[in-house]
């Protein structure tokens, strides 16, 4: 059990870890940083990657249906085929949890030119896995282990990410005991891949708009459409292929796939037959006169609302607009009421079909200077980095930087500018963001 000096011990370790600041050193190989590589502190390695997931789908399914022998071939077949396919195209595997998989795949450059694109590598990687596991594994599995058969979901992603270290090294008393020791992948691109895994169906490969604007053009072609999917409340947009094949996979035969779900089928068979003959007795009560008519109100009425909704969500826009640069107007109301107005303007987006990123990038200025108004300085915070990353200026406030500098978060804001100036300088005025870094970097400690 833990006693009060092994309390101590731990309070005074967790007080050293949150208080010192976080390094992050460029990652000076084409290839994501070993263990063996990484300290135990927190200085972190800073790569730009492609990040891939793969998942089994209904893995508990499968699980629950047979036998535990079974599963032990099913699991090391399906491991063992998404490693290679990671490993043929110049990326590694870094996690496995359960029936999941992460693989990471960086650029490789020749004299500074880009040769091979990391989301070509992950792409690639994901058709390789496609192919195999409906022209191959199943085959196998088919054949070996009782006729079952499996779909993967893959999800991709591309963007910069924080590697660290963490656990712990042996024991207290024995430091030759097994270490505890991994990786953490910090950033926007591990959790979003992770999400579109999720999203992905059985049988597709779903990646960020990000990872499909780098994409090579012949990697693009037609085998992808546009998709929006939504996990909870957040919604995820991206672009989707199912069956994304290798090239030489119709020499391959067939692919052993899993049947539909009948009872969907029959469900949707059983609305079908139900609408068909509402519409057959709609037709016989209505004439086609006082359909055009009601057809013609509806359409009066979504422009109705629509026109209605862009109105208000336009003097919401304009209350922040207002209240930017006047402390008498943000401090007339406190931080729930702003959160409020601001809560209104993604929900009215939404209905839209704004853009959340776009409507995000017009209000992130009034953002800040409302919340560091109010002291909200890690709200602030956060708008800034967004500001850095998306935007082409950024408002820097005093109170929020000194507020970041003395909660060691100051590095966060030094990485998406320097990230920002080394790889979009064509996007962005490269000797504007370099004077926000250096003002920035005045309050570095």
């Amino acid at each position: 059990m833990v006693t009060k000096a092994d309390f101590n011990n731990i309070d005074s370790r967790l007080k050293n870890i949150t208080a010192q600041e976080v390094v992050a050193i460029d990652n000076p190989s084409e290839l994501p940083p070993m263990l063996d590589a990484l300290e135990d502190n927190n200085k972190t390695y800073s790569i730009v990657a492609a990040i891939l997931f793969v998942d089994m789908r209904k893995s508990t399914h499968l699980t629950e249906n047979s036998q535990a022998r079974s599963m032990v071939k099913i699991y090391r077949s399906f491991m063992r085929m998404t490693v290679d396919c990671v490993r043929k195209n110049d990326g590694v595997t870094r996690q496995f949890l359960g029936d999941r998989i992460m693989g990471i795949f960086m650029d490789t450059y020749d004299n500074g030119v880009i040769k091979e694109k990391a989301v070509d590598k992950a792409v690639n990687a994901a058709r390789a896995m496609q192919t195999l596991t409906d022209y191959s594994l199943n085959r196998h599995l088919k054949d070996n282990v009782n006729g079952k058969i499996i779909e993967c979901g893959i999800g991709i992603d591309y963007g910069k990410i924080l590697v660290t270290k963490v656990g712990m090294y042996g024991t207290e008393s024995n430091m030759e005991k097994e270490n505890e020791m991994g990786f953490v992948w910090v950033g926007n691109a591990t959790n979003h891949a992770s999400k579109y895994s999720d999203l992905a169906d059985g049988g597709e490969i779903f990646i960020s708009e990000s990872a499909y604007k780098v994409l090579s053009d012949d990697l693009k072609q037609d085998k992808w459409s546009k998709a929006s999917k939504s996990k909870g409340m957040k919604i995820y947009s991206g672009y989707a292929s199912g069956k994304f094949y290798l090239d030489f996979a119709n020499e391959l035969g067939s692919a052993i796939l899993p049947e539909k779900d009948s009872s969907s089928d029959d469900k949707k068979q059983l609305a079908d037959i139900i609408k068909a003959v509402s519409d057959a007795h709609e037709k016989r009560v209505a004439t086609e006169k006082q359909l055009a008519v009601q057809e013609e109100k509806l359409n009066r009425k979504k422009q109705d609302i629509q026109a209605y909704g862009r109105s208000v969500y336009d003097k919401l826009f304009s209350i922040l607009e207002k209240a930017f640069l006047h402390n008498d107007i943000v401090k007339g109301s406190d931080i729930e009421y702003w959160q409020y107005v601001v809560q209104q303007i993604y929900a009215l987006g939404k209905v839209l079909g704004i853009d959340t990123g776009t409507t995000r990038e017009c209000m992130a200025a009034e953002l800040i200077y409302i919340y560091d108004c109010l002291g909200a300085y890690s709200k602030a915070f956060e708008e800034m980095k967004y500001m850095a990353e998306h935007v082409s200026w950024v408002l820097l406030e005093d109170k929020t930087l000194a507020w970041a500098e003395e909660t060691c978060h100051i590095s966060e804001l030094l990485f998406e500018l320097e990230w920002r100036i080394e790889h979009q300088a064509s996007e962005i005025s490269v000797s504007s963001f370099k004077e926000y870094l250096e003002e920035v970097r005045k309050y570095e400690r």
